[in-house]
């Protein structure tokens, strides 16, 4: 009887320690629209006749206007480098960037965008999430998102070595879906 008692706890003590070093694996789901205020910097560079090279990055707040489901997912900080190609004479404009989000709570997320449009009407696409620490350590998910900004009124005179310039801007998803495993 001791026998069997020991090996029941011997098997309890190791799923504990298994339990401990994998995590529990709860996962989680959220459905959010939000909004971020940008600023951003960079530098142009003329890449041919007709296209500018913007290569640089933004920051802002992300205001969450409303969330679904059960990972909370709080106000957040982020910062974006990307590049972003204008064409001056199609008016259309093409970038992609990554992201890193940082939260109140200390976790980050990060995240890859990839958008096109046309220049004074803004640039949308995808925004994938692509992990991150803490609650967001195995986070995956997109949808679909748009910045607008007045980068591409910056770009009507670059001289032949690139100018550095500033800008500010929108960014909106209206439904980015969250998944934690």
């Amino acid at each position: 009887m001791t026998r069997n008692r020991n090996r029941g706890i011997v098997l309890m003590i190791c799923t504990l320690v298994f339990v401990a070093l994998v995590g529990a694996g709860q996962a989680a789901d959220a459905t959010i629209q939000a909004n971020a205020a940008i600023q951003g910097e960079g530098r142009f560079y003329r890449a041919t006749e007709n296209m500018i090279l913007f290569s640089g990055f933004f920051q802002g707040a992300i205001h969450v206007t409303n969330q679904k489901g059960d990972l909370m997912v709080n106000a957040a900080s982020l910062t974006c480098p990307g590049t972003m190609n204008v064409d001056t004479t199609a008016k259309t404009t093409e970038g992609e960037g990554r992201c890193l989000f940082l939260t109140q709570d200390g976790t980050h997320a990060y995240g890859r965008w990839t958008c096109t449009g046309k220049a004074g009407e803004g640039c949308a696409g995808t925004f994938k999430v692509l992990g991150g620490t803490g609650r967001f350590n195995n986070a995956s998910g997109q949808g679909d998102f748009t910045m607008t900004s007045t980068l591409t009124e910056l770009t009507i005179t670059v001289p032949q070595g690139g100018v550095t310039a500033n800008f500010t801007g929108k960014l909106v998803w209206p439904e980015l879906k969250l998944t934690t495993k």
